[in-house]
Parts: structure tokens; C-alpha cells; sequence
């Protein structure tokens, strides 16, 4: 493709259309007003009809230079848009794929301060539990919980987690105060789908073997399960950080805490295949600080 008129003619006549007058013109250019009229006149002579008429000091679009400039000024507008956007260097942006509770009540909520230290990186967060494959897709890494047993990809743990067993105030009121594991076999369960089986991990943890099934409610997300334990008489199994708010405000309480590590915790996963960009491995250094 090319061009039967030259671009930069075409630029110098809607500069001198929009100011009327090829002196500004000039000046908006970085060029002398001669070379404004003689591109001018050039442009006229190759279209074989006049652009403008020419005053005292200033210059007036004709009908023909009025029709013209109406045809090209947003198309070289747009053509300046995308020549600034050619030059301006890419920002650089990091797709993270995190589960819910993690994303909203531990990271967004230090944004700012990350934000702060790299003002130069774009996070991009998709909340959900969905399966990702970080090897094609373009995610530059998940967090996900469990315990850090995924051979296929890089994983370091970011977060321990120290689960206690959480109700509304008012039930664990009405119970008599904290409820041991023996007593909470008898009481209501919660927990999320993929979390199924962290509560025969924890009375597994406090001696309590069964071969009766443990009765858990599960529903989609740990958001949910929280949400569940808020406004009914169950029992919930969760990081005691991420229910911070609730028992600040007295809405959820803790019912029973065995103080024992968990063998679950978030963990930030990457792909062993790519190639990682600076700006993941800056966010990822930063993430294992906090």
C-alpha cells in the first residue's frame, strides 16, 4: 500500500485547517511559515484546486479545503493516537489467577503497597477456584490451597495456614464456650468443595480417627463457607487470618484452635515450561516478603 499524496502534506495543511494561519502552523511544526506555504501550494497544485484563501494575516479554508479537511482530520487523529501508542513502551502486567478469600482478604488489601514499591506493574487478578493450565494460558501464575504437592508446576508457599474452628458468637454462648474436637464430631460442618477433606486432616491431627463419615456441608467457595457459618449453627474449619474482620467485629468467634501448623497453606504456582517475565518475578519476590 502507498500513498498518492504525501502524509506529511496532508499533516501540514489540517495544522494550518485547524489554526487558520500557516505562521502557528509553522510554529507547531518546528518548521518556517515559507515551508508551510510552499507544502501548501504543492498539495493545491497536485489536487488542482485552491485551500485556502489567503489574508492579511491569517488564511481561510475554500468549500473545496473545508470538504478536505473534514474528510482527513479524525483519520490523521487516529493515526497520531496509534503512532504515540507505537512509541509508548508497554506496561508491563502480571495475570494472576488467585482463589477467592485469598485474593479479596489477603492481597487486594496490599495492592497499595505493592503498587508503591513497583508503580510500574499492572496485577491483573482473576478470582476463582477454576482449574488453570499456566502452561498455555496466559496467566503468569496462581495461588492455590493445599499442600504444595504439584509436581508439573513451580510452587513456594507464601502463606501458612492456622486453621481454628470458627461459629457465630451467639452459638458458642449458648454451647458453654469452646467446644473440644470430641464435641465438635457431634456439631454441624462446613467447608468448600475443594476443601473436602482438611477436616479429617484436622481431627486426624487431634488424635480422632473415625470410620463413621464426617458430616460437612460443602459449598462452592470458602467465601460461601464463611458466609454459611455467619448466619447459621455450623462450624467452619478456616485460617484464623482470613476471618479477622468477622472476629474484630464480634460477628464469628473461635470455637476450638489445637495451635497446630496446617499441611495446607496458599501457595503462589508458575509454569516450569515459560520463560518468566522481570515483572512476575518482581511480584513474586515481593509476594514471599510479605
Amino acid at each position: 500500500m502507498y500513498f498518492k499524496i504525501p502524509l506529511n502534506m496532508l499533516n501540514t495543511f489540517a495544522c494550518a485547517a485547524r489554526v487558520e494561519s500557516f505562521q502557528l502552523a509553522a510554529e507547531q511544526l518546528h518548521i518556517t511559515p515559507s515551508a508551510v506555504s510552499h507544502q501548501i501550494r504543492k498539495l493545491e497544485q497536485q489536487l488542482d484546486y485552491k485551500l485556502f484563501e489567503r489574508l492579511d494575516k491569517q488564511v481561510r479554508l475554500t468549500s473545496e479545503g473545508h470538504q478536505l479537511f473534514q474528510s482527513i482530520n479524525r483519520p490523521l487523529h487516529e493515526l497520531f493516537q496509534a503512532s504515540e501508542h507505537a512509541l509508548t513502551p508497554p506496561t508491563p502486567t502480571v495475570q494472576i489467577s488467585s482463589v477467592p478469600l485469598f485474593a479479596t482478604r489477603w492481597l487486594m488489601p496490599k495492592l497499595d503497597q505493592f503498587q508503591s514499591v513497583h508503580p510500574d506493574i499492572e496485577l491483573s487478578i482473576q478470582a476463582t477456584t477454576d482449574l488453570v493450565n499456566l502452561d498455555s494460558s496466559n496467566l503468569d501464575c496462581a495461588v492455590r490451597q493445599g499442600d504444595g504437592s504439584w509436581s508439573d508446576v513451580h510452587s513456594v508457599k507464601i502463606v501458612d495456614e492456622k486453621p481454628v474452628v470458627a461459629c457465630r458468637t451467639s452459638l458458642l454462648e449458648r454451647l458453654g464456650g469452646p467446644l473440644s474436637p470430641i464435641e465438635l464430631l457431634q456439631q454441624p460442618l462446613v467447608d468448600a468443595v475443594a476443601h473436602s477433606d482438611r477436616w479429617k486432616a484436622w481431627f486426624a491431627q487431634a488424635d480422632i480417627r473415625t470410620d463413621r463419615r464426617i458430616c460437612v456441608m460443602q459449598v462452592q467457595t470458602a467465601a460461601q463457607a464463611i458466609e454459611v457459618c455467619s448466619l447459621s449453627d455450623h462450624f467452619l474449619l478456616v485460617d484464623r487470618s482470613m476471618i479477622a474482620k468477622e472476629i474484630e467485629n464480634g460477628q464469628l468467634v473461635v470455637a476450638s484452635d489445637q495451635g497446630k501448623p496446617s499441611a495446607f497453606g496458599y501457595h503462589l504456582i508458575w509454569s516450569k515450561q515459560r520463560d518468566m517475565s522481570d515483572a512476575f518475578m518482581r511480584f513474586k519476590d515481593w509476594l514471599c516478603q510479605q
